[in-house]
């Protein structure tokens, strides 16, 4: 049984890993069913070596995922699919969450395949990126060509939006695959090389006019740096930070509902509709405080406003773009509390997983990519996004092991 579990579990995470940069460049949307298909193995895998268990993180996701469906009872909007979208979160989120034993199952065994692979095809995505990028989306357009000038229009502008979900993939794995770079490459090869993944992805970004993806990057090696420095206090304090800003989404909400009523001239269009978006959830928020419009109530808002290019654009695009908001407004209060609730959860078990300064640096970085990217674009229950959070904490459990343990606290290695 165990060259079995070896090789299956090898060889799906190998497959998810080669074919990663291609999904991300193609827009993401496969991410989703890649990670279900880890989940599944990782699922399988637990429960053939009896190491199955309900853990305080899964509890708390359920009872999340519960409320959020709960919601859809009172929301406004109406699929037409009879698999709606919260019953297929529901399903997604629990199977995802089982995709990281995989990977601590598989690092364990065959961790040297797997870290050089993960390092290769991040740095062949970054590469893709920046050709694309460069050739004016020549390599998509290689790929999917258009017949006329009209559809090559259009083309351009799904390709810009596909390479933009790319990048924040990558922003999301910079972190883990920056330390195995440092913790697995030659030293003198070492960091050269992290510098040039860490320099392609800042040109992809810069190149792509994606603002998110610049700050994403910024903040991921500012909280690396934080990670590796304070490595005992880093991680929590961030996971913190994250229930922070959900509880004080509404705060957010009122002072963008504040800009709405003046705007300045001088604010970009794309910044100055996510204020838009964000002031437009005030009222809602101040209208169902404690249990919200019920979920995906943001798809029904169609309010529009004239733009300062002249369009005429719907206030709120399928969603208010800020992970918080998007909880106040939709599922209250109560579904701010259990969001906070799993967060909350991680601190203990990210604590445990915190090894050595290498793995603080690298849980430091996920979970400020996740809560800057969460808090300017995508939607809080788009599956894709789910599904790359996942991934990069699974990437995780590939950082090598520590032989020298962690002092006890900060402090003490300070003055070591």
């Amino acid at each position: 049984m165990t060259p079995l579990l070896d090789k299956t579990s090898f060889g799906a995470i190998f497959l998810v890993m080669v074919l990663m940069p291609l999904v991300s460049h193609a827009g993401g949307l496969g991410v989703a069913p890649l990670i279900f298909i880890l989940g599944v193995f990782g699922l399988v895998l637990a429960l053939k070596t009896k190491s199955f268990k309900i853990t305080g993180v899964q509890f708390a996701l359920i009872i999340f995922l519960t409320w959020l469906s709960l919601t859809a009872l009172w929301s406004p909007y109406r699929p037409d699919d009879m698999l709606t979208n919260y019953v297929k979160l529901f399903i997604m989120a629990i199977v995802f969450y089982w995709s990281w034993p995989l990977f601590e199952y598989a690092g364990r065994r065959r961790p040297r395949r797997l870290q050089h692979l993960l390092m290769s095809t991040s740095l062949f995505g970054a590469g893709l990126l920046i050709i694309d990028l460069l050739s004016d989306f020549g390599l998509t357009l290689l790929f999917n060509p258009a017949d006329d000038f009209n559809e090559k229009i259009f083309r351009i502008i799904d390709a810009e939006m596909n390479l933009g979900h790319a990048i924040t993939i990558l922003v999301l794995l910079a972190a883990p695959v920056s330390m195995l770079m440092l913790a697995r490459l030659p030293k003198r090869m070492a960091k050269p090389i992290m510098a040039v993944f860490i320099a392609l992805l800042a040109c992809a970004a810069l190149l792509n006019n994606l603002s998110v993806g610049l700050l994403g990057l910024i903040g991921v090696l500012a909280a690396m740096g934080l990670g590796y420095m304070l490595p005992r206090k880093a991680p929590p304090v961030l996971l913190i930070l994250a229930v922070l800003i959900i509880m004080a989404a509404p705060l957010l909400a009122y002072i963008a509902s504040q800009y709405a009523q003046n705007p300045p001239g001088d604010v970009p269009l794309s910044w100055d509709h996510r204020l838009r978006m964000w002031g437009y959830c005030w009222n809602v928020i101040a209208d169902n405080p404690l249990i919200g419009a019920g979920f995906d109530a943001s798809r029904s808002f169609d309010e529009t406003y004239i733009a300062k290019d002249g369009r005429e654009i719907t206030t709120v695009s399928l969603h208010p773009h800020n992970a918080g908001v998007q909880i106040w407004t939709e599922t209250g209060l109560i579904g701010a509390l259990l969001a906070s609730a799993v967060i909350a959860s991680l601190i203990k078990p990210v604590q445990n997983f915190v090894q050595s300064r290498g793995h603080a640096g690298a849980v430091s970085g996920v979970i400020m990519a996740t809560l800057i990217i969460s808090s300017l674009t995508y939607g809080a229950w788009q599956f894709w996004w789910w599904g790359s959070v996942f991934f990069a904490v699974g990437t995780l459990h590939l950082l090598p092991t520590s032989k020298n343990p962690l002092p006890i606290d900060d402090a003490q290695w300070i003055e070591n």
